[in-house]
Order: C-alpha cells, then structure tokens, then sequence
C-alpha cells in the first residue's frame, strides 16, 4: 500500500560534476522548553512524510516493479519500503537515476548496503577533500556499501536508466537522535569504517572465514558461524562464490562483512525440490530473491511449531516469490522458504542484524539462538503441501528421506 504522494516542485537530477555537495542541514528547535505532543508520528515516520515520494508497505514487493517518484533531496526518482516486518529498525528505498544523471552527494550516520538491480555507472566517496575521493564501477549484480558518514554519489555511466536498492537502519537512527541536521550533517569521522585507501572497493576479499558447524544435538553450546568473508565490494551476486551453509539440503551461501558494518549481509541459494529448515529471529531481515521461484510459509511463534497439526492453519501465510520479490519476515514469525521452480533459488540478505562479528547487546534484534525447528520436528503438513505443490508444477521432491529421521 503506497501511502505518500510526490514531492511538490520536484527536479530532475543535475549532470553536473562538482565534487562539493549542498549543505544536508535542517531547520530545527534547540529549546529544552519546547512543549511536547502527545501521540505524535514517529520521528521517522515525520522524515517519511517530508521526503514526498511514494512509501510501500505490507508484507512483501517487487522492487522491480514499484513505481518511483521524483525525489528532491536525492535528486533522482525514488520510493521507500517500510514493510511490517522491519518492525521499525530498517528501511528500503529504490532509486532510479536516468542515463547521464547523478544523484545528489549526501553523507548520513546510518549504515546502508546497495544492490544494483539493472545499469551501470559509478560512485564516489570522499571523506572531507573531495580532491581525494574514490571511484568504484559497477553494473548488474554489484553489492557495496555507502561507508559510514562519507560523502557519496551516484552516477549513470550507460545508456540505460539504473535501478538500484538499498537497505538501510536509518528508522533507528533518526527516532534515536530525532534530528536530521544531525544525521545527514555530521562532521564526525569514522577511520575505522573508511580511510580512503585506494583499494577500498577492491572484489578481492581482504580475509574469508570458513563455515563453524553449529551443534544441532543440544550436547554443547557451540554455536558455530556461517562462512564470512571481509570485502567493501562484490561485484555480481548473481555469480558470487558460495560455501556449504547448513540451513536446508545443499544450499550454499557466503555472508559479507562490508565496512565493519553492523547490519547482516548474505547471498544464499538452494537446489529445486528442497525447502529450508523452518527457523525466527529477531526483525529486518530483508531478503530479495535473484534467482528462481517459490513460495515462503510464515506464522506467528505464539501459536507453536505445527499449526496444522494444532488447527490453526488459518494463521499460516504462504505467499510466492520470484526474481525481484523483497520480503521480511515478521518479528519472531516461524519462517521456510521452498524452491518449486526449475532453477536453484538464490537470494541476498541486503540487511538486518544477526551479525556474527557485529552483535547488539539486546535480544530484540540480536538472536544469538538462532531458534529453529529441524526437519524431524516439523509439522507433516508442511511436507506435503511442498510435495503437492511441486507435484503440480511438474516439479521432483529432492528432499532425502534421510533429514527427516533423527
């Protein structure tokens, strides 16, 4: 459901190439004494409102397909999607920046992560001198961040519009400190997140950590880590490398730590016929599927592990997805995704938390159980509605007999 309207006298995006961006400053009160308001909208949903450009919601989208408006402050055609399942810790927007356009140059306190969903071009970050700013290329498939506070922008390079995505915790940030002079005109420098070394964006990885199996008997409290590797930038998702995960029957996947951000990033896939363990955790887990089609079921953990076998199936959502489809599973839902297509799934994790070198101190978001129910454990039903449902695709169930026993 899109809830906001186009910002009032709107302009297209400057082609220009000055390195020194406009002020990001705010008009904004500095009096103890100002009155409070009662049940007012959330800081960030103020900022929302300010910004004039469309803001989706709900439970999933295709980010392929929304439609974008003229977005002033960025300079470029956009949209927000605040789906229910962030539960107000992250956002995403979508961007388009025509061909020989850019984006206005910004710098803002929150993390944020960037898939290119189509197009080609480059951004520059810069750190106070824009004389000594860094250049990254990029097209389809490239996944990078926006370091922490540097200045940056986008630019069209092709001949075709860019569409990119993004995900970031600017709702946190912005309810938190409730001032956005504060978050997008900030002096501070953060060297630990970037230090404008040449090499910053370079796709070879500056470390890998392999998969730590985690004790799925309950005899020890190992926890285990998936795969990890440290780089600022990949260069197709689409073909990235991937490790053996552990989450379902061969599915791999490779987790990211990009400018020692705090929010989650991974690719992963799964061959046809097979599902993943059904698993919860914390909010913001925004996925966005690259490859393949299927369907995700989804139900809140109150009503326990097998709502079919408990007759509360009427609470079990099942929606599919295909390439372009975001979707973030609700705070603590039980959640499985199942691969009926005819292509191995792949998808990337663009942001969330769950971090395994970066973890926050509370639960909320932070789930260092990582609670899951093991294919034994699994409500029957489960099984055969994916049998069914590949069965009327024409599809072969690949799940072995065998991860069904203990």
């Amino acid at each position: 459901m899109c809830l906001a309207g186009v910002a009032a006298g709107a302009v297209a995006p400057s082609s220009g190439t000055s390195a020194q961006a406009a002020t990001a400053s705010r008009p904004r009160t500095d009096s103890y004494d100002d009155p409070v308001v009662f049940n007012e909208l959330s800081p960030y949903r103020q900022f929302l409102k300010k910004e004039g450009i469309p803001v989706y919601e709900g439970g999933f989208i295709d980010v392929n397909k929304i439609e974008l408006k003229p977005w002033k402050r960025v300079g470029a055609l956009g949209a927000y999607i605040f789906l229910e399942g962030t539960a107000g810790t992250v956002d995403a927007w979508v961007c388009e920046i025509p061909p020989g356009g850019q984006t206005t140059a910004e710098r803002h306190i929150f993390e944020e992560q960037i898939l290119i969903l189509s197009g080609k071009g480059r951004t520059q970050v810069w750190q106070g001198d824009p004389g000594k700013m860094i250049t990254v290329e990029w097209e389809r498939g490239a996944v990078f961040p926006s370091p922490l506070n540097t200045w940056h922008r986008h630019i069209n390079t092709g001949k075709d519009p860019v569409r990119m995505v993004a995900i970031t915790n600017a709702p946190l940030l912005i309810d938190t400190f409730r001032h956005t002079d504060f978050i997008f005109d900030n002096d501070y420098v953060f060297t630990e997140r970037f230090d404008g070394r040449k090499d910053y964006f370079s796709p070879k990885p500056a470390a890998f950590y392999p998969t730590v199996a985690r004790d799925r008997t309950g005899k020890t409290n190992a926890r285990g880590h998936h795969s990890y590797t440290i780089v600022n930038y990949v260069p197709n998702v689409w073909k990235a490398e991937l490790h053996p995960a552990g989450q379902g029957v061969e599915d791999y996947d490779t987790h990211y730590a990009m400018a020692r951000n705090s929010m989650a990033l991974h690719v992963e896939q799964f061959p046809t016929g097979t599902y993943e363990r059904c698993h919860r955790h914390g909010p913001g887990s925004t996925i966005i599927l690259l490859d393949g089609s299927g369907f995700s079921m989804m139900w809140p953990h109150e009503i326990g592990t097998t709502p079919f076998k408990e007759g509360k199936q009427q609470q079990v959502r099942l929606f599919e997805w295909k390439e372009g489809t975001l979707v973030v599973p609700p705070l603590q839902w039980f959640h499985q995704h199942f691969n009926s297509g005819k292509t191995p799934a792949r998808f990337v994790k663009l942001g969330g938390w769950n971090n395994d070198l970066y973890p926050f101190t509370t639960t909320l978001v932070s789930d260092p159980g990582r609670t899951e129910i093991d294919y034994p454990d699994e409500d029957p039903r489960v099984r055969q509605i994916f049998a069914e449902r590949l069965t009327a695709a024409g599809g072969q169930f690949k799940m072995p007999e065998s991860v069904f026993k203990r």
